[in-house]
């Protein structure tokens, strides 16, 4: 099924769309890693666009972890299947995250909050936004919808193969927005029913 996950293959396009000179511009002028030890007492790691936070008692022992705001997908995950609307228009690439753990499980779940939507502005055009995770062994999409500004997620392991920098464990981030009618019309090109929310193969 062709779904709205597959719209992660835009971010490696290297196009000339205004919304993506932005994004990448943005990142080239903000902070892209932040790395540090936490033990059981507890810490915060944090980028613009995102915030991870090991709460007290998560940890046994002291744990390495890293943070890092990514220019586009990786090549690692893999990319088959998730390829979608290489030139739709006005998309968005709110940001690409990979965090990254010598730990791959924890005692109490971690925190992790990502800003997804600007704003709302009543009577706008429609928008879907969506989260797109990658553990080591698949995708998971979550729907986020344009009246919230910000989407919570609560992990209590981290996907073996999925950190980066000598990191054995991990999750890739991604959150991405787009036009609806821009969505849809993109679907039925390819011979597929829009649901509202994904795109099914007929």
């Amino acid at each position: 099924m062709l779904r709205l996950l597959l719209l992660i293959g835009l971010l490696a396009l290297g196009g000339a769309g205004a919304a993506v000179q932005g994004a990448l511009a943005y990142a080239q002028a903000t902070p892209q890693v932040a790395e540090r030890r936490i033990g059981p007492q507890g810490g915060v790691l944090q980028l613009p666009g995102i915030r991870v936070e090991v709460p007290a008692g998560a940890l046994a022992l002291l744990v390495r972890f890293r943070l890092e705001r990514l220019q586009a997908v990786p090549t690692s995950p893999p990319q088959n299947e998730v390829f979608f609307i290489q030139t739709l228009p006005e998309r968005e690439v709110v940001g690409i995250y990979r965090f990254s753990s010598s730990a791959t499980n924890f005692l109490k779940p971690l925190t992790i909050e990502l800003k997804v939507n600007p704003p709302y502005q009543p009577g706008g055009r429609s928008f879907k936004s969506a989260v797109y995770l990658w553990d080591g062994s698949g995708y998971v999409s979550i729907q986020v919808p344009a009246t919230r500004e910000s989407l919570r997620l609560s992990r209590l392991e981290l996907g073996l193969g999925a950190g980066a920098g000598g990191y054995p464990a991990g999750l890739v981030l991604a959150v991405l927005r787009a036009p609806e009618e821009n969505l849809r019309r993109e679907c039925q090109a390819r011979g597929g029913r829009w649901t509202g929310s994904s795109c099914e193969q007929r």
